[in-house]
């Protein structure tokens, strides 16, 4: 199975703009959309500290801001073609090369059900990088494993396999995952591993297409696999 590693990156800012009746506020979040088709070492799409500077323009120009000062086009498209424009110019080559798409949302983050997520905490490091980068040294996560939907822009998960929960509380749940995987465990590495263990045993989309397994390390970064036919 081939297929396409993404990552995303949440950032939440609050903000107004001005409409024919008045002023329209809300929070809003944008979220980062990169994909590879190859891994970087240490198993990165890229990694999520080069996408910093986006934060700092957030902060800097649109964040406790009137919009229409600031953007030519405060609509959320608008923001959007803002955002991936800037991030084109600014990120890092390694970056900017594989920028898919910038999403724009309104209001507050909503909560899913129960039967479409898998929570679990566990430990991990990962090798190949610089003494001083964070994820080398020993930490945990609580991970949320979601089966996204392909096509739309804010896909609603799919319901998860009960023996896939299983799976993963019997054998992750809990663990040191460098002690029981046989990779380095990025988030872009264990997507793919899910990915390949739920085709495995014949779980397919609605539409019988390999299945896109997202990984969520916090609630402002995931990274995902989504398996195409051989």
């Amino acid at each position: 199975m081939t297929g396409l590693w993404r990552i995303g990156k949440l950032f939440r800012f609050e903000a107004t703009r001005e409409v024919a009746d008045g002023l329209d506020g809300h929070s809003f979040t944008a979220e980062v959309v990169l994909g590879s088709e190859a891994l970087s070492n240490p198993g990165f799409v890229v990694d999520f500290g080069v996408l910093a500077s986006v934060k700092k323009h957030i902060d800097a120009v649109l964040d406790h801001r009137v919009l229409n000062g600031v953007v030519p086009d405060p609509s959320d498209d608008g923001l959007a073609r803002h955002l991936t424009a800037w991030a084109r110019d600014n990120l890092p080559p390694e970056a900017a090369s594989v920028l898919q798409s910038v999403r724009i949302h309104t209001g507050r983050p909503t909560s899913i059900p129960a039967r479409t997520a898998v929570d679990f905490g566990a430990t991990h490091w990962l090798d190949g990088l610089p003494p001083k980068h964070q994820c080398s040294r020993r930490h945990g996560h609580s991970y949320r494993v979601t089966l996204p939907a392909q096509g739309p822009a804010w896909p609603a998960p799919s319901d998860m396999p009960p023996f896939f929960a299983d799976y993963i509380a019997g054998e992750l749940d809990g663990r040191v995952l460098n002690d029981v995987l046989d990779f380095n465990p990025t988030c872009e590495h264990l997507s793919d591993y899910f990915a390949r263990w739920l085709t495995e045993r014949d779980v397919t989309d609605s539409d019988g297409r390999p299945i896109t397994v997202r990984v969520s390390e916090t609630e402002s970064t995931w990274g995902e696999y989504q398996g195409r036919p051989e």
